[in-house]
């Protein structure tokens, strides 16, 4: 049992250069996609996400969670969701933190057993973040199916280059801050090109189904 606390001892999310990286492009996915519809909207669906994020944030660092973050994620969550709804975005975008609950789950349950630095637990906590991006989307008024393309495009390939840096921290020694920074650098790079396609997609997909 004190192994299991041990392993959910996760290290604060909000200092993780990876975990912002994908919430930031998958906001960014989301509201470029939502161009032909309304992007205003969809930044709102997005910025409630990153309020989510920064508010469960401060629960990581148990046993003394920052409720000031928590009530900082939560202020932002309430006027994303407000000025969204406001100007017109469909409500049922919120409905998207639901879908969120069950890769934020399964990486709690990897982490339960593996570990939090397990290559399943992170490519699940990084899949949880994705889910901004369909949100964000259909926010914008966006048909669910595009929202649903778009999710399934980033979803897998995000996953899978966390999986694949896990991998290269693991295989290599004598990482130093001038190398960590680079490989971020990269996969951030990979990222953003990944997006700027998976965008492109939707929007032929949306030209040629919408019209």
């Amino acid at each position: 049992m004190a192994g299991q606390v041990r392993r959910l001892r996760a290290p604060d999310p909000a200092r993780a250069h990876g975990a912002w990286v994908y919430l930031g492009v998958s906001i960014l996915a989301g509201v470029l996609s939502s161009a032909r519809f309304d992007m205003f909207t969809a930044l709102c669906g997005g910025t409630a996400f990153l309020g989510v994020f920064v508010g469960a944030s401060s629960l990581a660092r148990s046993p003394r969670p920052s409720w000031v973050r928590f009530a900082l994620g939560a202020a932002i969550v309430a006027a994303s969701a407000a000025g969204g709804v406001l100007s017109g975005a469909d409500p049922r975008f919120l409905l998207y933190g639901t879908i969120a609950v069950f890769p934020a789950g399964a990486a709690a349950w990897f982490a339960l057993r593996h570990g939090f630095q397990s290559a399943p637990a992170l490519s699940f906590a990084v899949v949880s973040l994705v889910v901004a991006a369909p949100a964000a989307l259909c926010a914008g008024g966006a048909p669910h199916s595009l929202g649903l393309l778009l999710l399934g495009l980033l979803a897998p390939f995000f996953a899978w280059r966390t999986w694949c840096t896990r991998k290269a921290l693991r295989s290599e020694s004598g990482w130093t801050r001038e190398k960590l920074r680079a490989l971020g650098s990269r996969e951030a790079a990979i990222a953003l090109c990944w997006t700027a396609l998976a965008v492109v997609l939707v929007h032929l997909v949306a030209r040629t189904a919408f019209g």
